[in-house]
């Protein structure tokens, strides 16, 4: 069986997210260095309950152009071409027990381009098991063959 270039890119985002909560277990600093490094192609962000970007990769710079310092603190629909349909998803991940599969989404480029990027996204949770925000990988969706 083949796999799509869509599926590998999924695979790629998960195992990133996999060393990101590795990471994350190993404490800050390890988590702040992972966040530093994706792999070539890939980004990553977490956004807090109010949608604000609360941590930023460097991988933002190369896909969408923005600084990364820049992003944080700022409202995610911001920068994504359908706001509200955004605002909704958001609103419908950040709600407990809801469950995260794979999407694209298409945001805007800081030079006024569009682009259209894979995401998949993860609960950060606090340790009373509440959802305390989202941390997404994400890549620009895969060209057909």
């Amino acid at each position: 069986m083949t796999t799509s270039p869509t599926d590998a890119k999924a695979v790629e985002l998960t195992r990133f997210l996999d060393a990101l909560d590795r990471a994350g277990q190993q404490g800050p600093r390890a988590l702040d260095q992972a966040f530093a490094a994706p792999p070539p192609g890939l980004s990553a962000h977490e956004i807090s309950l109010d949608k604000r970007f609360t941590r930023v990769s460097p991988g933002h710079r190369t896909l969408l152009g923005y600084n990364p310092a820049d992003l944080t603190g700022r409202l995610v629909s911001g920068y994504v071409v359908l706001k509200e349909t955004a605002e909704r998803a958001m609103s419908r991940k950040l709600s407990p027990g809801a469950v995260l599969l794979p999407y694209t989404r298409t945001f805007r480029k800081a030079d006024g381009g569009e682009i259209s990027l894979l995401l998949i996204d993860r609960h950060l949770k606090g340790s009373d098991g509440q959802v305390t925000g989202i941390r997404t990988a994400l890549a620009e969706t895969p060209k057909p063959a």
